[in-house]
């Protein structure tokens, strides 16, 4: 995986076979190109350009930046300076001529598929997202894969404490009103947004995505019931609707994301 700092072997070693012509494939760890390029599960190859070959704006290119490798989209040229920008970024860099080492062909799929940089197709996707509103995708970098390993873990525990423990002895007043709403109500609902988006880090309820949903629905129904049982708690029908309220809700916002990355790749 391309790393961050260029004090690395792996950059040095990048380096080195560019220098000496070689085509260089290499997996992308980063999220500044969603969503064309998936840091999950596709490759870059990288071809290396000499200070005469051109190049030209929409081009992805690897360059250093403040001691950083960076792959990221030329958006202008002026003279030897070269801006550059994320496709899933708010900022730029601006670089001298010398700093760019490749230039993107292709990106490899999981499927094994390759993209060709060079083809009508990616032409299309690179204007269609140059287009578009620049996109900051914050489910992957608050939560990116890694760190929900854990995150996931200390909600559904989290869950489970919060709907079972006894919190009517901690006098927080639930009985409150928000905009006419109760607040125990806000409450329920709130805790089960996130709930779907956790559950769809399981490979068996990935796809097709409505699996997440009825599986976040089964939590719900679980955990609201089980309340029936323990006698400082008691089972409310609209608690239970305040969860399926909440779990809809993150559902739909998960799904609507998952369907706008996708329809930028159509």
């Amino acid at each position: 995986m391309l790393p961050n700092s260029v004090n690395s072997f792996v950059v040095e070693e990048l380096h080195a076979r560019l220098q000496q012509g070689y085509t260089v494939r290499i997996a992308f760890g980063g999220t500044s190109m969603l969503p064309l390029i998936d840091p999950q599960c596709d490759k870059v190859v990288l071809q290396p350009v000499t200070s005469e070959q051109a190049l030209h704006r929409g081009d992805v290119c690897l360059f250093i930046y403040e001691g950083r490798c960076v792959v990221h989209r030329l958006i202008r040229i002026r003279g030897e300076m070269l801006t550059f920008r994320g496709d899933n970024c708010r900022q730029t860099e601006t670089v001298g001529r010398q700093a760019v080492w490749a230039r993107l062909v292709a990106v490899e799929h999981a499927d094994g598929s390759e993209q060709q940089c060079a083809s009508p197709e990616w032409r299309r996707l690179s204007r269609k997202v140059s287009r578009r509103r620049t996109l900051v995708n914050l489910p992957y970098i608050l939560f990116s894969r890694r760190q929900r390993r854990w995150q996931r873990w200390v909600y559904f525990v989290a869950l489970v404490l919060l709907m079972w423990a006894p919190v009517g002895g901690l006098g927080v007043p639930l009985d409150n009103f928000v905009l006419g709403i109760r607040m125990d109500h806000l409450l329920h609902a709130s805790v089960y947004i996130p709930c779907a988006f956790f559950l769809a880090d399981f490979p068996l309820l990935a796809r097709p995505l409505w699996r997440s949903w009825l599986a976040a629905l089964l939590i719900a129904v679980t955990t609201e019931s089980v309340q029936w049982l323990l006698p400082y708690r008691g089972f409310d029908i609209n608690d239970l609707i305040a969860n399926f309220l909440g779990v809809t809700l993150g559902w739909t916002c998960m799904a609507w994301r998952f369907r706008k990355s996708n329809k930028i790749k159509q």
